[in-house]
């Protein structure tokens, strides 16, 4: 979605890459995401807090620092109410559960069939490690352990290294910062976003997902 009145960012003198300036899109990453928030509330019979960026990366990047993220002070606004929502609702759930986990959902070109897990090699989800043990973390009552089990074909779902290039954006570190919440990134490959397939894979998400939930959060 265009930003009326806020040119494309160039990303003149930044790096690029992972980490740096990225004008990409993540295509039907939102189909997905609001399938999987549909299917988490059948299952709990409430939904999950849901944050969405509808505007293109083109014009503002909300995983990334703002000093990247945006070149317009109208870009900036948009990024500011991202941020400020993820706030509130991290906030809202440390005070009213003592813990919770953020998803960060995108679409990544480099393995169709594959998700990766990001948590900057057990950085990002370190909050929920501390309450619980490593477990969380990797393994078989890992979240990627038990995405697995559904039938999600996730990679690590061990200690070992995670995938360069995809180990977890600004998001993540941001609010799996915070006490007592843990951050996963989940990057899809082009087989879990295809139209055709998303309801199909949202409820095996779910499954997992709630399989977690049920462990370590509720």
């Amino acid at each position: 979605m265009e930003i009326p009145g806020v040119p494309v960012r160039t990303g003149d003198g930044l790096k690029k890459g992972p980490s740096g300036f990225f004008a990409g899109r993540d295509v039907n990453t939102e189909l997905l995401a609001q399938a999987l928030a549909k299917a988490i509330g059948t299952r709990l019979r409430k939904g999950p807090y849901s944050v969405i960026a509808k505007s293109h990366r083109k014009y503002v990047d909300p995983n990334r620092p703002v000093e990247i993220a945006v070149e317009n002070p109208q870009a900036r606004a948009v990024y500011d109410v991202y941020h400020q929502r993820m706030a509130e609702f991290c906030d809202e759930v440390q005070k009213r559960f003592g813990r919770g986990l953020v998803l960060d959902i995108h679409g990544q070109g480099s393995a169709h069939d594959t998700v990766f897990r990001g948590t900057q090699n057990g950085r990002t989800d370190a909050m929920l490690v501390k309450l619980f043990g490593a477990k969380v973390h990797a393994g078989p009552q890992s979240l990627a352990g038990l995405l697995a089990t559904r039938g999600i074909r996730i990679t690590p779902t061990d200690d070992g290294k995670e995938h360069e290039g995809l180990t977890g954006g600004y998001i993540v570190q941001t609010y799996g910062a915070r006490e007592g919440i843990g951050a996963v990134q989940l990057e899809f490959g082009g087989d879990f976003r295809a139209k055709e397939n998303i309801d199909a894979v949202a409820p095996k998400l779910a499954d997992g997902i709630v399989d977690f939930a049920k462990l370590y959060l509720l």
